[in-house]
């Protein structure tokens, strides 16, 4: 009878050692997944977007040639460049050549801001910022192009 009851013992001491194995490896692995508010983990964390122009002023006509280029450049909070994020410009008027377009290995995008088949008032103010697509908390600055 005592060796019956030490078998059984032995037998639950030992079902507990291998759930408890199991338990400290921490499942099946593979990666954590992604998320619009999740980006890849392994990617550095886009903090700050400055955003500048190559002018403060933009023809009104709208005429071929007179774009202004908008850059952005995307950091992480150790003020490092952040490439290969997808950069979203925002304007207040006007075009953005390619909104959605990804950095580069600076951290930068640049694209063209067009007035083009819209014959704009002299002195409007176009406001424009950006942000980085599925980080939500990001500071950026606006600029403003003025048109003339």
């Amino acid at each position: 009878m005592a060796n019956v009851v030490i078998r059984k013992l032995s037998g639950l001491v030992g079902a507990l050692a291998c759930a408890s194995l199991l338990a400290a490896c921490g499942g099946g692995g593979g990666s954590p997944g992604t998320s619009p508010t999740n980006p890849d983990p392994l990617t550095p964390k886009a903090s700050s977007v400055v955003v500048s122009s190559s002018s403060d002023t933009i023809a009104a006509s709208g005429i071929d040639g007179t774009e202004v280029t908008i850059t952005a450049t995307v950091k992480d909070g150790g003020n490092q460049a952040v490439p290969g994020v997808t950069v979203l410009f925002s304007t207040s008027a006007g075009t953005i050549s390619n909104s959605g377009a990804t950095t580069d290995s600076n951290g930068r995008v640049s694209e063209k801001l067009s007035v083009k088949g819209v014959n704009q008032p002299a002195g409007l103010k176009i406001q424009i910022s950006a942000g980085v697509k599925g980080v939500d908390h990001v500071t950026t600055n606006t600029i403003t192009v003025t048109t003339v």
